[in-house]
């Protein structure tokens, strides 16, 4: 019997499929996804749930369809998602709407012509919950304040649980309290909506989709009888899917976007960190970037401007490819690695000459600031070039996720005793793999498993369906380390 997991990501869909009993990746395929609406709103990012679904049950299909002939079945699927965008769905359990990523930005808008406070910030006032630009309940406030709320919706709910209402045929979505706390207004203490305070802030709350309960992880079952457990947030499934222990790790992610996270049996967290509910009990505390994996392609996609407009054309070396088309081709990435590479090599021999460059890179704000930026300082004569510059953005990326570490409870802090890594940032970057570790003070650990979103649903998805006890049993037996 062998356990599934789906991770619906920003850019990409996985999907892998695992032994429970000695942890061995069977199969795993990933694709793009591809499923991003265009839309002339500058601020608005949409995605298509039905393009969406139709990959992630191809992927599934395709997995299983590697186990036939070899005598095993699934024994549950599990299920990770992108946090906090939402899909309106209709009485029917279809969706009537777009999927509004966590990256929409309407929230973040003035909320009257003349400027002044945002959505955001008026829905703050009116219910007296912090609610961020791109959390679901922001966006949906925005909606209904400019009548955009679908006409037929009957339920608001995360892209995992509508694939889960479509894998099972379901008409409502039960949503895990991972992705309900990111949605916002949940009072962590109850684990559920705080209603009274969506009701203050002129919301129905007859349109949230109902929470799972402590002892309610399955959601329904596939037309052949396999279960369906509850959609987990993408960053709890990635710090399951990482880490060789719950307790005493600090997980670093930069994936599309980045996070810093460590596990707590009670939700002690100063803003700007988040305390959010972790599948099976406890939480974890988080501190997000908005940037990440985002501010280093922002970079590439400055110097891919530069030699479009700088080294195409007659000027180009007679009979080379042009430094443009070789970005196209992806190349551009390791130009970049290489050069950060040699400018830390540079520092190791003889030291930053002229210093470091200091780099900001809240170039998309921040969750508490939407509007802050980023910025460069410490520029010489010295380390003005390619290589430094981006060597000075990779720092800053973790430079960014390392303030959240003095926020983290006086135990928690002191009791950590491994860093894990996780996201294509770090594992296809070997300088930002060697920043980290020089910057947290210890070695990396490395999961085994390289999609680690997908592989902690299916951890969770053997949890939720009763073939462990706990989370905790789950990674003594599925959690491997790449070195073996």
């Amino acid at each position: 019997m062998m356990l599934a997991g789906i991770d619906i990501g920003t850019t990409s869909i996985c999907c892998t499929i695992g032994d429970p009993a000695t942890g061995r990746e069977i199969v795993t395929l990933r694709s793009a996804n591809d499923a991003s609406i265009p839309s002339d709103r500058p601020w608005e990012r949409l995605q298509d749930p039905e393009r969406i679904v139709a990959e992630a049950m191809r992927l599934l299909a395709a997995c299983t369809e590697r186990l036939k002939g070899g005598g095993v079945a699934l024994s549950a699927i599990g299920i990770s998602c992108q946090m906090h965008g939402i899909v309106y769905t209709d009485r029917s359990g279809m969706a009537c709407s777009p999927l509004y990523t966590w990256q929409d930005g309407r929230a973040a808008l003035a909320a009257d012509s003349g400027g002044g406070a945002t959505y955001a910030e008026r829905l703050a006032e009116a219910s007296g919950y912090s609610v961020a630009p791109g959390y679901g309940l922001a966006t949906h406030y925005v909606n209904v304040l400019r009548g955009e709320v679908p006409p037929d919706a009957a339920s608001i709910c995360t892209i995992g649980d509508y694939l889960a209402m479509r894998l099972c045929g379901l008409a409502a979505p039960l949503t895990d309290p991972s992705n309900a706390a990111g949605l916002g207004l949940f009072a962590l203490e109850r684990l559920d909506f705080d209603r009274q305070a969506v009701r203050r802030a002129g919301l129905d709350d007859a349109l949230l989709p109902r929470v799972a309960g402590e002892r309610q992880a399955v959601v329904g079952r596939t037309p052949e009888g396999t279960p369906v457990v509850c959609a987990i947030g993408d960053n709890q499934a990635s710090f399951l899917g990482a880490v060789p222990a719950l307790g005493g790790t600090l997980l670093v992610n930069v994936g599309t976007g980045a996070q810093l996270s460590a596990y707590a049996e009670r939700p002690q967290a100063n803003a700007p960190l988040e305390a959010r509910p972790f599948p099976g009990g406890g939480y974890l505390l988080v501190g997000a970037s908005l940037g990440g994996g985002k501010s280093y392609a922002l970079l590439e996609r400055f110097f891919r401007g530069v030699c479009a407009a700088f080294c195409s054309g007659p000027e180009a070396e007679a009979g080379s490819r042009s430094a443009g088309e070789e970005a196209e081709e992806g190349r551009l990435y390791e130009r970049m690695n290489r050069l950060a590479g040699e400018a830390l090599e540079r520092e190791a021999a003889d030291g930053p000459p002229g210093g470091r460059l200091a780099v900001g890179t809240q170039f998309f704000g921040t969750r508490l600031h939407p509007d802050k930026t980023g910025y460069i300082a410490g520029l010489t004569e010295h380390n003005f070039n390619p290589g430094d510059l981006t060597l000075g953005v990779l720092r800053g990326i973790l430079d960014e996720l390392a303030r959240f570490v003095s926020l983290l409870p006086k135990p928690v802090r002191e009791g950590i005793a491994v860093v894990a890594g996780s996201g294509n940032g770090l594992r296809r970057n070997p300088v930002l793999r060697r920043l980290a570790e020089q910057r947290f003070g210890m070695p990396l650990h490395f999961a085994a498993a390289a999609e680690e979103a997908a592989w902690g649903a299916a951890i969770y998805a053997g949890v939720g369906a009763g073939l462990f006890r706990s989370a905790e049993e789950a990674l003594s037996t599925m959690q491997r380390s790449e070195n073996g």
